[in-house]
């Protein structure tokens, strides 16, 4: 069954990237995927009274702010049109109009009616992407501010036999079904880990015509999340594969060691499924 790709085109207080187009238009070619394109327009409520009208503008700069926030949702749409077009991409759009406050909700809950949800991750977003992996019950594929063609034939999938490691792994079959290498990668000393499992899993890869190994690596004194990465590049893998972890208290995520890492600083785009 076809895919559908979903890029929020964020406008404010700074912008989607350039790279982040291309990445996203050159993994909809390489799946031959539909591509949804959001431009994500903010308002901002007047909050002005007589005093502070006295000090600042207040509704000056709430006007002047949603102005910039329409020009960008203009120019990165017409940037991601051509993009699609000259790619042979079958591009949609849409645009979401939200409270500033609001954007990551409003984003969670639009993200629900594709597959694969597409970010770049940057520290203006990281609550967008934490309402999008734990909100949207849908994966998500984060990229660095870099450039990635779209064609992702070496997974690493992170494997300590959890729950989280096993929604991931199937969430990632259609990269599965594609790469020509696949391997599960376990740290071994960070905690127990359920090695019968992957190894079964490594087995139905292989039966069914993907090429698949184990690789084992131990953290010693690094945080686990900077290990998975390394080792995965050492892989040369095009793809980290991981299950995000992290539960809600008093609407404050508390994160997995190696879910935070990776939304902290990541060197490869890296599929989150919760």
């Amino acid at each position: 069954m076809k895919q559908h790709l979903f890029l929020p085109l964020l406008t404010y207080p700074d912008m989607t990237s350039e790279f982040m187009i291309a990445n996203a238009v050159a993994l909809a070619h390489h799946m031959q995927a539909t591509l949804t394109v959001c431009a994500v327009e903010i308002t901002i409520p007047d909050v002005s009274n007589a005093l502070s009208s006295l000090i600042i503008d207040a509704a000056k700069m709430a006007r002047d702010a949603e102005a910039l926030s329409r020009k960008r949702a203009s120019v990165l749409t017409q940037k991601a049109l051509d993009q699609a077009k000259a790619a042979s991409v079958d591009v949609r759009l849409r645009e979401i109009k939200a409270g500033e406050p609001f954007v990551a909700e409003a984003l969670a809950e639009t993200s629900r009616a594709y597959d694969l949800v597409l970010l770049e991750l940057a520290g203006v977003s990281r609550p967008i992407v934490e309402a999008v992996l734990f909100a949207s019950g849908r994966p998500l594929i984060l990229y660095p501010a870099a450039p990635f063609g779209g064609r992702l034939a070496h997974v690493a999938i992170a494997w300590d036999g959890s729950r989280a490691a096993a929604r991931a792994a199937h969430d990632a079959s259609p990269f599965l079904e594609r790469a020509s290498k696949v391997c599960l990668l376990s740290v071994i000393d960070e905690k127990p880990v359920k090695f019968d499992t992957g190894d079964h899993l490594v087995e139905n890869l292989l039966k069914s015509g993907v090429m698949a190994e184990t690789v084992r690596a131990h953290a010693g004194s690094e945080p686990i999340g900077e290990v998975l990465q390394t080792k995965a590049f050492e892989w040369r893998a095009d793809l980290l594969v991981m299950g995000g972890f992290g539960h809600s208290r008093l609407r404050e995520f508390v994160l997995g060691g190696a879910t935070d890492a990776v939304l902290t600083n990541i060197t490869l785009p890296i599929l989150l499924s919760h």
